[in-house]
C-alpha cells in the first residue's frame, strides 16, 4: 500500500511542470506542533491514555504549476512523552522521556486560488510522506526495545503519511516575486511504532487500542514566478477578477 502512495506522490511531483500555467518555485521555513494520543480500554476495566507533544520546524522548497503544488522539506522535531504506568508492558515506555529527530518530507497538494489585485487567497489540500532520518533519545527507549527482541524506536519506524488541508495568501512583491504565508491542519496516519503499540495491546486480549494524531503548521515562503509559455503573465492563475489587455505582457 505504501509503495502505491509513494508512486502517486512521485508522479504528481514530476508532472507539475507539464501544465500550461506559469511555473512558480520558492523556499522558506515552517513551524508547528502535533499532538498524539494513544487511547485504550483494557480488559481489567481501566482506560489509560498515553500521549506525546511534538514541536516541528524545518526548511521547505516548493514547486507550483497551475492548481498543483509539490514540496520537498527537511525538518526537525522535539518530542516530550507522557507515559502511563499501566501501559508500560505494551508500549515499552518505562518513563517520561524526550527525543529529537530529523525527517524528510515529500508532499503533493491541490490549490484553489482567488485573485484580488496584488493579493491571492487560496485553499489547499493534499498528502505528504514523512520519512524518518534520525532519532536521538534522551533516555533508554531503544536499548530496552532491543532487549525485548524488536527494533521499534529506530528512525524509520517513525515514518508516516499525513493528510493536510488549509489555506494561505500570496502577496506580490513585484511582477515575479511574492511572499506566501499559510496555515495547514494535518492528520497523521499511524507510524510503524504506533501500529506496534496497538498490536501489542490488542494481542494481549484488550478490547480497544487506537491512536490519534492531529497538528498544525505555519509556512513562510518567498516565491518566484517563471514564464514557461513564451510570454510573461503578470499574475498567477486565479478567480474573482476580470482579464483585459493590461493583464498580459506579450513577448517582443
Amino acid at each position: 500500500m505504501h509503495k502505491k502512495i509513494y508512486l502517486v506522490i512521485g508522479i504528481i511531483f514530476l508532472s507539475v511542470p507539464v501544465f500550461s500555467f506559469t511555473f512558480s518555485t520558492g523556499y522558506g521555513f515552517n513551524i508547528g506542533a502535533n499532538f498524539d494520543t494513544l487511547s485504550t480500554e483494557l480488559s481489567e476495566g481501566s482506560a489509560p491514555r498515553q500521549s506525546y507533544n511534538q514541536f516541528n520546524f524545518g526548511g521547505l522548497l516548493f514547486f507550483e504549476k497551475g492548481f498543483l503544488v509539490a514540496d520537498l522539506s527537511f525538518g526537525g522535531s522535539f518530542t516530550g512523552f507522557i507515559y502511563h504506568d499501566i501501559l508500560k508492558p505494551y508500549t515499552f515506555v518505562g518513563d517520561d522521556y524526550q527525543l529529537a529527530g530529523t525527517n524528510i518530507g515529500l508532499g503533493a497538494y491541490f490549490k484553489y486560488p482567488f485573485r484580488l489585485n496584488s493579493v491571492t487567497i487560496f485553499a489547499t489540500a493534499g498528502i505528504q510522506g514523512i520519512f524518518g532520518l534520525s532519532q536521538t533519545f534522551a533516555k533508554d527507549f531503544e536499548p530496552r526495545n532491543a532487549k525485548k527482541g524488536n527494533n521499534y524506536g529506530a528512525a524509520s519506524d517513525w515514518s508516516r503519511f499525513a493528510i493536510k488541508a488549509g489555506g494561505g495568501v500570496d502577496i506580490d512583491i513585484d511582477e515575479k516575486m511574492f511572499f506566501r504565508g499559510g496555515l495547514l491542519i494535518n492528520y497523521r496516519l499511524n507510524s510503524a511504532l504506533d501500529n506496534a503499540f496497538i498490536k501489542e495491546i490488542l494481542t494481549a486480549g484488550n478490547p480497544v487500542a487506537k491512536n490519534f494524531n492531529m497538528g498544525f503548521e505555519f509556512e513562510f515562503l518567498l516565491g518566484y514566478r517563471i514564464d514557461t509559455g513564451g510570454g510573461t503573465v503578470s499574475s498567477s492563475p486565479g478567480f474573482g477578477r476580470g482579464r483585459n489587455d493590461d493583464d498580459i505582457y506579450y513577448p517582443k
